[in-house]
């Protein structure tokens, strides 16, 4: 989900630093399972993004580890384009590290840690798989800049690559709504959201499967402090044992100066 959590692509910069944190919970079938925060810090056509996240309660039960991912880049009119991306979790009580570098929305220098057992199955990422692409992080964020919120903002197709895989975020049948309550109070954007899957996953893998076919993701996006663009607010997903959810409990809580590494989660059994 975080890989959903994460959708789109910062525009224009804002005149003034922006330095805030998002606090989510993350639940299956209403119950707290996590939580994970993200911290924003744009300045002089910049952006960093941190994101730290882990599993608790009856998930922590079963899956063990946690989970960081971090992205810098730089904004301009068209977009923006990534320069570093790192993550690191644990999976199988196993440590797995992923850092790439872009150039021009070109990812190269890949490292991934252990790497993906090779299968004959596998689609393997053609050098075209990795052009005009963005990382996981960065499509957290469509853009907003001046223009208002406007239903249209749905209707895009986002590139992405984790350094593994390639797949495109496909967003739709945009709904503008009002919110009215939790710890953001206005006008919002509520989007369809498709999985496609490109290169790097296995075809006949049952997870990729389910999410492929998935017709029933849903992506809420509010403006985010200083307003030049959008962060997800909640994120609802079926699965076949019932609805999985993303929900914003905190909204835009300043961040100290180069604040980025003053937002941790320490979650016990964490995956």
């Amino acid at each position: 989900m975080l890989s959903i959590l994460a959708s789109m692509v910062p525009a224009s910069a804002a005149p003034e630093p922006q330095r805030f944190s998002i606090t989510y919970r993350l639940s299956f079938l209403d119950l707290p399972v996590g939580e994970a925060i993200l911290a924003v810090d744009q300045a002089g056509g910049r952006y960093a993004y941190d994101l730290k996240a882990g599993l608790r309660g009856l998930a922590g039960v079963f899956f063990e580890g946690s989970g960081t991912a971090s992205a810098v880049g730089e904004r301009s009119r068209t977009g923006a384009l990534t320069g570093t991306f790192r993550s690191e979790s644990l999976y199988g009580r196993k440590p797995v590290q992923v850092s790439m570098i872009l150039s021009g929305g070109r990812a190269h220098d890949e490292s991934v840690e252990p790497p993906p057992t090779p299968t004959p199955d596998r689609i393997p990422v053609a050098p075209q798989d990795k052009v005009g692409v963005v990382d996981p992080l960065t499509m957290l964020a469509i853009p907003l800049g001046a223009a208002p919120l406007d239903a249209a903002l749905c209707e895009r197709r986002i590139p992405v690559f984790n350094g593994v895989a390639r797949a495109d975020i496909v967003l739709s049948r945009g709904v503008l709504v009002t919110v009215q309550e939790g710890p953001y109070r206005g006008p919002a954007l509520d989007c369809r959201v498709r999985w496609v899957p490109v290169a790097g996953h296995r075809p006949t893998g049952s997870s990729v499967r389910r999410m492929a076919e998935n017709d029933d993701i849903r992506v809420r996006f509010a403006p985010a402090p200083g307003g030049a663009m959008l962060l997800p607010l909640t994120i609802s997903l079926a699965t076949g044992w019932g609805q999985a959810g993303i929900e914003a409990t905190q909204w835009g809580a300043p961040l100290k100066a180069g604040g980025r590494g003053a937002v941790k989660v320490h979650l016990p059994n964490a995956r």
